[in-house]
């Protein structure tokens, strides 16, 4: 069986996380960037601790 390998968020990687954001600072869906659910929910952590440490905006 062939393991697919699952896609890692760090919350510093701040340009990373900003690629799956709107410009008014939504996190975009999960049929819109590709990502699996699992992905999805790795990726809404790392931006929500990313807006908790002020790497990000809450807003823009």
């Amino acid at each position: 069986m062939a393991s697919k390998k699952t896609r890692m968020f760090d919350y510093k990687d701040v340009e990373d996380l900003q690629v799956y954001m709107t410009a008014q600072g939504k996190i975009h869906p999960a049929k819109r960037t590709g990502l699996s659910g699992r992905e999805q929910r790795r990726l809404k952590r790392a931006v929500k601790y990313a807006r908790l440490m002020s790497l990000i905006s809450y807003v823009s």
